[in-house]
């Protein structure tokens, strides 16, 4: 296995499929073709123009399906310089670098590997198996929404989901709420301030709500840590010696249960109602960019239990990770069983020189194989 599983994952991480625009399908053709080879039935479902999803299924002689799902697109490679070609798939020691070997298609080429190699043994499975690679994870879940819109769920006993977890067995993440603020000021000279109103600075006061709310709405659950919000991107001006008329704000929100994401987006608007009720106020705007609920399961779920008695591990062994998955699209209400498990190490993904350990990738393709038996023979 080791001899065609490192060249595999070489291969996919060659093929840029960075989001924005994704090329996914020059990453569902390198499954297909592998399919081609050895008779394993496929489906690609197009999403749009280079955009697709790709799927095989291990039907089972009961009923209950699983799902390994995993998602093809990256996120793009960055201004820092990177010691190894992003796009090279270099293998140095045991580091096999490239953007996205952690996030996450190592985890991507090892679920496949491990439903292929169950495939050409022509092992009989109590459930049905499906292994589901996904568009467009990074940006809008373009690919987990598309699949939703064409499968019915009702029968899907479990989740598992190929992000990078350092081979932990986590059972939820965070869920994320990003919020956009605009404000529309009017222009004047630079040396005539008083003439015009200042997006920019009016931003500024917004930004010092969300300091304010960094404490008001710190809570924590384990195990998926605490909730955080921070002010990530901004925009505005025209140049130096014209004062701004508009500027963008853009606000991450990463939370956890209980916390509502309707009651949040509410209290924000109402606070910036308040500092923009002034008379000599800029008018504002607010959007809701992005709402990813967090999704938990139960340790004592069969899916998670067999995964602990995999890794010889007790249930104090779980955890949570605290970026989104495709699953908060298709668990919204973690109505499902969902086990995140990825070879990957979350910490380097989106970071320059990223990599994943082979030895890593390698133990789980085993492992992967090995939670099919366990769970569906």
């Amino acid at each position: 296995m080791e001899k065609e599983a490192i060249p595999f994952l070489q291969e996919l991480i060659q093929i840029d499929s960075t989001n924005p625009p994704g090329n996914e399908n020059k990453v569902t053709k390198k499954f297909a073709d592998r399919c081609e080879e050895t008779g394993l039935a496929y489906h690609i479902t197009a999403i749009a123009s280079g955009r697709s999803n790709f799927h095989v299924s291990l039907k089972g002689e009961g009923k209950g399906k699983v799902i390994f799902c995993g998602h093809m697109d990256t996120v793009l490679v960055g201004e820092q310089p990177w010691e190894y070609a992003p796009f090279s798939g270099e293998l140095v020691g045991d580091k096999l670098y490239g953007r996205g070997a952690s996030d996450m298609k190592s985890g991507l080429a090892a679920m496949f590997l491990a439903v292929e190699s169950i495939f050409l043994e022509k092992r009989a499975l109590s459930k049905e198996i499906v292994f589901l690679a996904t568009a467009g994870e990074e940006v809008d879940s373009c690919g987990a929404r598309q699949y939703l819109q064409d499968e019915d769920m009702r029968d899907v006993e479990a989740l598992v989901i190929g992000e990078p977890t350092n081979e932990k067995v986590s059972v939820g993440h965070k869920g994320a709420l990003w919020v956009e603020v605009v404000t529309f000021g009017k222009t004047a000279h630079g040396s005539m301030p008083d003439e015009g109103i200042n997006a920019v600075e009016w931003m500024g006061r917004v930004i010092q709500i969300v300091e304010s709310l960094k404490l008001d709405w710190k809570i924590s659950k384990s195990p998926l840590g605490e909730s955080s919000v921070s002010a990530n991107k901004m925009e505005g001006g025209v140049q130096t010696n014209v004062i701004p008329d508009r500027c963008t704000l853009n606000i991450d929100i990463r939370t956890v249960a209980p916390q509502s994401h309707e009651a949040l987006f509410a209290e924000l608007k109402q606070r910036l109602q308040d500092l923009f009720s002034d008379e000599d106020a800029p008018a504002f705007e607010m959007h809701e960019r992005l709402n990813r609920p967090s999704i938990l399961t139960n340790e004592s779920s069969p899916i998670i239990t067999t995964a602990l008695g995999l890794k010889e591990a007790n249930a104090d062994a779980v955890c949570g990770v605290p970026y989104y998955t495709d699953g908060a699209v298709l668990n919204p209400e973690s109505r499902i069983p969902t086990l995140i498990y990825g070879p990957g190490n979350e910490k380097l993904a989106h970071q320059p020189n990223e990599y994943v350990d082979v030895n890593a990738y390698l133990r789980s393709i085993d492992f992967y194989k090995k939670l099919i038996l366990a769970y569906a023979t």
